[in-house]
């Protein structure tokens, strides 16, 4: 019995880990193959090898079964590929199992495993503040770890300070990975209880090191779990909404050249005053994966184009469509692979239906009050992070996603006290 423990406690740390390991890629053809992979697969044999069986939910079977055949069915009209089917459909499968079943066989106490990504989450952020420290004292294996982490990349910002992203690809998707402990440790901070309360300097490592990645998406989840915590519907509240929030806003503008960057390139390019090929290249991959996906959507607005289909459909509409010239033949393929955003990828590929799916999931199952109960806390911790995965990361698996989706569907199911329906039976 100790041995079981100890096995399902060092998966439980190698699975969570994994959503701060996406810049370990092993090699990346014909396809990225990351060291979390491996993870994954070990944990899928060792507990098949014990338990002689798995399961997995029945709906988000049937789910992804209607979305495999629908690409199937646009591989024969042309739009997608029996092979980028293949890397999604099995991608997604093997993930979302081996969490629903890590999930399970730690009989679905969602706190523990939430707690464990808390602490790896401290020391993502505590390397990544060692690596602003080392910057500016010149140890430079200190900052930049591209000797030791295959796919990575050192981004100064204007600031002249490295934009933080500890071990991460880089600074965006430190973010999103941090989002729901910066939520944790804003709640800390701010609140008198909370059943994740700590070491207050731990949370305010979390925060500075979110503030430090000095990244649009970042200061969005800063704003999100400010509006939770603090409840606009609430009169003493309104004062922080009103007067500080565009303070804030207009600080970060003024003070973060990205920021500021992005936020006049966007503006500009929406009321017509620049074209998009004279933008900074965040706001063109954006615009030019928005028109991909649209074109997308408007030829197969029921399923998209399919699973994997997206790169194709860039380089249709967009490249050899002759339409390259029109946005900026500098910057061609910026996030085809995934369209940069969960939303725009999902309007490119799995069209209406899978929009609906997955907006469907999100308020379904999501826990709307904060009364500190630890499933409450989690679900909108949780939530913080699949906005902001909409808006900027358009992997469908990629760093510990389907941990996220699975931590917050059973938080809704111990809240209502409905787990026991869905429990496996583990050997």
């Amino acid at each position: 019995m100790a041995k079981k423990l100890r096995m399902v406690n060092l998966f439980n740390y190698l699975l969570i880990f994994n959503i701060f390991a996406g810049g370990f890629v092993l090699f990346s053809s014909p396809f990225e193959f990351y060291l979390g992979y491996i993870f994954i697969i070990l944990f899928l044999v060792v507990y098949i090898v014990h338990c002689k069986k798995f399961k997995i939910n029945r709906i988000f079977f049937a789910v992804l079964a209607i979305l495999t055949v629908s690409s199937l069915v646009n591989v024969y009209l042309g739009n997608t590929t029996v092979f980028s089917i293949a890397k999604q459909a099995f991608g997604i499968l093997i993930t979302a199992t081996a969490y629903y079943l890590l999930i399970g066989i730690n009989n679905y106490e969602i706190d523990k495993l939430f707690r464990i990504y808390l602490k790896i989450a401290l020391l993502v952020a505590a390397i990544g503040i060692f690596q602003e420290l080392s910057f500016l004292v010149k140890f430079k294996q200190g900052y930049d770890f591209s000797y030791v982490i295959p796919k990575w990349g050192l981004v100064i910002a204007d600031l002249g300070i490295p934009r933080l992203n500890s071990i991460c690809l880089e600074p965006a998707h430190f973010a999103i990975s941090m989002a729901p402990a910066f939520f944790v440790s804003l709640l800390n901070i701010f609140r008198k209880y909370s059943p994740y309360s700590g070491n207050k300097l731990c949370s305010l490592i979390i925060i500075i090191s979110l503030i430090l990645t000095f990244s649009a998406i970042a200061y969005i989840a800063i704003f999100i779990s400010l509006l939770l915590i603090f409840n606009i519907k609430k009169i003493k509240f309104l004062f922080l909404w009103v007067v500080i929030m565009p303070i804030l806003f207009y600080a970060a503008y003024s003070n973060v050249p990205e920021i500021k960057l992005r936020v006049r390139d966007s503006v500009n390019v929406v009321t017509g005053s620049q074209k998009v090929a004279n933008s900074n290249v965040s706001v063109y991959a954006i615009a030019t994966n928005a028109f991909v996906a649209y074109k997308s959507f408007i030829d197969n607005p029921l399923f998209g184009a399919g699973l994997g289909s997206h790169p194709i459909s860039y380089d249709k509409y967009l490249c050899s469509g002759g339409s390259i010239g029109f946005w900026n033949v500098y910057f061609p393929s910026v996030n085809a692979k995934d369209a940069g955003s969960l939303f725009l990828r999902l309007v490119s590929e799995t069209g209406l239906f899978g929009i609906l799916v997955v907006f469907y999931f999100i308020f379904k199952f999501r826990l709307k009050s904060i009364n500190y109960k630890n499933s409450e806390i989690i679900s909108n911790a949780i939530f913080i992070l699949f906005i902001l995965q909409l808006i900027r990361q358009g992997h469908y698996f990629y760093n510990g996603f389907f941990f996220f989706v699975w931590m917050y569907y059973f938080s809704y199911k111990i809240n209502n006290n409905t787990v026991g329906e869905i429990k496996i039976q583990h050997a």
